[in-house]
């Protein structure tokens, strides 16, 4: 165990069931596969990471939930990290893996309309 860094919520991981599948299937929850080691302790690459839509009427963000984003300066690219710390409608992200990720130590803050949905479920690779 490395001091500083989180440890990875267990409860994310998850067997696929039917109710993740309808979910998927009627667009309410996106996936998408882990590239990168940025998360790594939490995520590795090729995870499957199912994802809620962000629902702007009712956020529900909180410290510590792994989100996804846009990247600020590549609008195309999508970025998944920890939210560190809240500043109204102003996020800090960072990855789990301090040494191997872009985050908003180089990115800045990440504005709330470049998140894109919070993570529920982990399937690991």
């Amino acid at each position: 165990m490395i001091a500083g860094l989180p440890q990875a919520d267990k409860s994310l991981f998850h067997k696929p069931d039917l109710f993740t599948l309808f979910t998927l299937i009627i667009g309410y929850r996106q996936h998408l596969r882990v590239v990168g080691t940025s998360m790594e302790r939490t995520l590795k690459e090729g995870d499957l990471v199912i994802y809620k839509k962000l629902n702007p009427k009712n956020i529900g963000l909180e410290i510590g939930d792994i989100v996804v984003a846009s990247h600020p300066n590549r609008k195309n690219k999508l970025i998944i990290k920890r939210i560190h710390r809240i500043y109204q409608n102003k996020f800090d992200l960072r990855g789990d893996n301090t040494f191997s990720s872009t985050d908003s130590r180089e990115l800045g803050l990440i504005e709330l309309d470049l998140i894109i949905g919070k993570v529920d479920k982990i399937f690991p690779k």
